[in-house]
């Protein structure tokens, strides 16, 4: 059965598309920049954020194993 995923390496930085067949890993690509590029667009489509706008983003810890973002739009 073949599976893919998305995996982030804390030590490299790294965010990796890989796919799997029965568990063994067949082929995996460096994804990085497409995902920040992807998640900063959306971030300011949902925050209403123009070109130019700076936004503050702080990381708390709540619940265990679970981090939140604040995130503030710059005057």
């Amino acid at each position: 059965m073949k599976t893919q995923t998305l995996e982030y390496n804390k030590e490299t930085g790294q965010i990796t598309s890989c796919e799997y067949d029965e568990g063994f890993l067949v082929s995996s690509s460096d994804v990085t920049t497409a995902v920040m590029t992807l998640a900063l667009e959306k971030l300011y489509d949902d925050y209403g954020l123009d070109i130019g706008d700076e936004v503050v983003v702080t990381k708390k810890k709540s619940l265990y194993k679970v981090t939140k973002f604040s995130i503030r739009k710059l005057p």
